[in-house]
């Protein structure tokens, strides 16, 4: 299968007019994506990180389809998902209804995360969990930190919110030969995530419900609906799944998220030491992720206590 580099990007063919997009340790796209022949036009799948990135996805995309992009889609609202939207702008950008009410409603707070003072500042922060990277795997999680924030920092002059202009609920055909489909089960990795389906090629396109070869993100989540959308995603029966992190892997791939999860909901309900933390987190201990996920999953159990 072609394989076409960017400076941001490799580009993997998996199928004709079908690509997946990862992201490059060394570049500024920071997530994966994907590039779609739709046949009435091109649809690309998550944005990216930077407007720089950005650009080179679209570029790129235009240039393997053949044709003009036609929409994009927004997976959820973490910013190295939907921050290159501002690059596209001249074509509708979907997402679920929640994801768009979400970034509608804190379009302020947005804009003031990614301004270089705060940049800054979150940058230092980070720079504090230095002396906790012993493991190869914390370095792994301390590295990718460090270059999202050197990638907007590079950016931070042209970084624009623009959220998502076309809301969908739960099962989205959109136009074209394909029959491909937007999806969304709910809750998990955030309030309302996105997936991307294309039946007769069985292939994927999961966002950060799914990652490979690191640690999800669990602080904006619903980690026990996140379960049961990892269920609904193998109900799908994919061949090849796009995860927002990490390589495409088949649904043997969906195993390493569903441990992680469990494993945290599990460590999150006893104490934080080390003896007591499930094998299939240990060895992140003391990583920033790992931290914030365990501080994040025992505030969204402590909150649904007091529901009752």
């Amino acid at each position: 299968m072609t394989k076409v580099t960017s400076a941001h990007y490799v580009f993997e063919e998996l199928g004709e007019g079908l690509h997946a997009a990862i992201s490059r340790p060394d570049g500024y796209g920071i997530c994966n994506s994907g590039v779609v022949d739709l046949g009435e036009g091109g649809l690309v799948f998550d944005t990216g990180l930077t407007p720089v990135s950005a650009r080179d996805l679209r570029d790129h995309a235009e240039k393997l389809l053949r044709r003009p992009l036609s929409l994009a889609v927004c997976s959820h609202r973490h910013l190295d998902h939907y921050l290159g939207n501002s690059e596209f702008s001249a074509v509708p950008i979907w997402s679920t209804r929640r994801t768009r009410e979400i970034l509608l409603d804190t379009k302020d707070e947005q804009r003031a995360e990614v301004t270089r003072a705060q940049l800054e500042k979150d940058l230092s922060e980070l720079e504090g969990y230095r002396p906790k990277v012993h493991t190869e795997e914390q370095r792994s999680d301390f590295e990718f930190n460090l270059q999202i924030y050197r990638a907007l920092l590079a950016a931070a002059a042209e970084l624009r919110p623009v959220p998502p202009t076309h809301p969908f609920d739960t099962k989205l055909v959109l136009p074209g030969h394909r029959g491909a489909e937007l999806l969304s089960f709910g809750s998990g990795h955030t309030e309302g995530d996105a997936l991307l389906f294309l039946p007769r090629e069985k292939v994927l396109f999961a966002g950060d419900l799914l990652v490979v070869g690191e640690q999800p993100s669990m602080g904006s989540a619903d980690p026990e609906h996140w379960l049961t959308v990892l269920d609904e995603i193998e109900r799908l029966r994919p061949e090849r799944i796009v995860p927002g992190h990490g390589p495409v892997t088949d649904p043997d791939g969906i195993e390493g998220t569903r441990s992680y999860i469990s494993a945290v909901l599990e460590a999150a309900h006893s104490s934080p030491r080390k003896k007591l933390l499930p094998a299939a987190v240990r060895r992140f201990e003391g990583s920033v992720t790992l931290d914030g996920n365990l501080r994040a999953t025992r505030e969204w159990l402590a909150a649904r206590k007091s529901r009752g």
